[in-house]
């Protein structure tokens, strides 16, 4: 029997855009009337509660690889590469796979430790910190790529400049990709990574229904993007 976190059910054959969001200050949304309703946003609550769905293995996510991913860095020469929002490590396992130097983060530290165990099993090397996000120091022109997958309401809801970090991360010809819920307060908004990013070549994006790795078996609305900075 499949486990569904209580805060991304919906009816069944409907196209929807999950309620629970990623984000490094926990902003729990309930729906009562079509309304979302916050109801926690602290920094412990979110860790302890990351922790309990990581510590899950029950919880309905995809744990394989993004192909969004896999598809962006395919023919790229590996680098140093950054993964915020790592998760248990399934998008930087796959870089350090790939021959990227990678480095992950994120405030869930049983994630982080799944993250490195899966890592000595396969015999890569992955830096793994479990932090907050914007306490991390991405630093500037030190990353070749630089990956943020669902953590579409951390990049919004955040008070730093996430858009201004996140390019001056980047190293001159270095890659920047995203792909998040959309819609609502917290989810990404037709063409903002557009106009966010600018200044950065496009090389892939989309706004569409699709089965998002944080909603598997329905359809959501979501937003990915693929950009390089000028060499």
């Amino acid at each position: 029997m499949k486990h569904v976190l209580p805060s991304r059910l919906a009816p069944a054959n409907r196209i929807v855009q999950p309620v629970y969001m990623r984000t490094h200050r926990f902003a729990r949304f309930l729906v009562v009337s079509g309304i979302l309703v916050a109801s926690l946003s602290a920094q412990t609550a979110d860790k302890d509660y990351w922790n309990k769905i990581f510590a899950d293995p029950k919880t309905q996510f995809n744990r394989q690889a993004n192909k969004f991913l896999i598809d962006a860095i395919r023919d790229r020469k590996p680098g140093s590469a950054i993964d915020l929002g790592m998760g248990e490590g399934r998008n930087a396992l796959l870089l350090a796979q790939s021959g990227w130097r990678v480095t992950g983060v994120d405030l869930s530290n049983v994630a982080v430790e799944q993250a490195k165990k899966r890592a000595a099993e396969l015999g890569v090397s992955l830096e793994a910190h479990a932090e907050d996000l914007d306490k991390f120091d991405i630093g500037s022109e030190r990353w070749d790529l630089v990956t943020v997958f669902y953590m579409h309401a951390w990049y919004r809801l955040s008070k730093l400049p996430m858009a201004k970090r996140l390019r001056e991360a980047l190293r001159p010809g270095g890659l920047l990709v995203i792909e998040g819920f959309a819609g609502g307060p917290t989810g990404f908004q037709t063409n903002e990574l557009l106009r966010d990013f600018a200044e950065l070549r496009v090389l892939r994006y989309e706004d569409l229904l699709e089965e998002a790795d944080w909603n598997p078996g329905r359809r959501s609305h979501i937003i990915r993007m693929a950009a390089e900075k000028a060499p």
